[in-house]
């Protein structure tokens, strides 16, 4: 009797069957697929919000110069130019801008593209603004001459990968932009494209009051 008892308690000892160790594999899998969506959306998540803190700082530059600049430098920022200003759109809000300095910082195609420039060469005001503007975030004084002993201090734009929102560039975004509202001549910082030698094409204002659509 004993002996039939122990055979029967061998027989039932089998253990896991294949179909089960399949099933625990793929339920281990998509739980680690999960998680592992979970970390990145966390990492990109973090990047952009040295993103927003990195524009967050070029945007206290540029009010520092403003407050101090002299009256040919603000003068740049009260009155117009004459160049084309720009529609600007950002958490359901149209309205125009002027694009007043650049600078590339995720694709460095030389060295001087550390450095922000103005965004019209013609506007000598606006040149003086940006060499007012660049030692309050370590670059140098003269904006029209690159200092290489600076190389590396700029304030510049980080490797997250940021498409067009409207789909008509394929580029990601290399740049970072200042711009002017034409109604309440407040300053906003943006990142977007700058195509070589063509217009600027702005994806997302960064700071202040960030895009939701570029923090999803």
């Amino acid at each position: 009797m004993l002996m039939k008892k122990s055979g029967l308690l061998k027989k039932n000892n089998k253990g896991f069957t294949l179909v089960e160790l399949m099933i625990a594999v793929a339920i281990m899998a998509i739980l680690t697929a999960i998680v592992g969506l979970s970390i990145i959306r966390y990492i990109e998540k973090a990047r952009k919000q040295k993103d927003v803190a990195a524009a967050e700082t070029i945007y206290k530059a540029a009010e520092v110069t403003l407050a101090t600049a002299d009256s040919e430098v603000l003068g740049a920022w009260e009155n117009s130019t004459g160049n084309a200003l720009y529609t600007l759109y950002a958490n359901g809000e149209t309205y125009k801008g002027e694009f007043l300095a650049w600078a590339r910082g995720q694709f460095i195609y030389n060295d001087e593209n550390y450095e922000f420039k103005n965004a019209w060469n013609n506007a000598q005001a606006q040149w003086n603004f940006v060499e007012e503007f660049n030692p309050y975030i370590g670059q140098s004084a003269n904006s029209k001459t690159f200092n290489k002993s600076n190389k590396g201090n700029a304030a510049r734009f980080s490797y997250t990968k940021t498409k067009d929102p409207k789909k008509r560039y394929k580029q990601y975004a290399d740049c970072w932009m200042i711009f002017r509202r034409e109604d309440n001549h407040m300053i906003e910082v943006w990142i977007g494209y700058k195509p070589s030698g063509q217009i600027v094409q702005a994806y997302y204002r960064l700071y202040p009051d960030t895009d939701r659509r570029w923090l999803k």
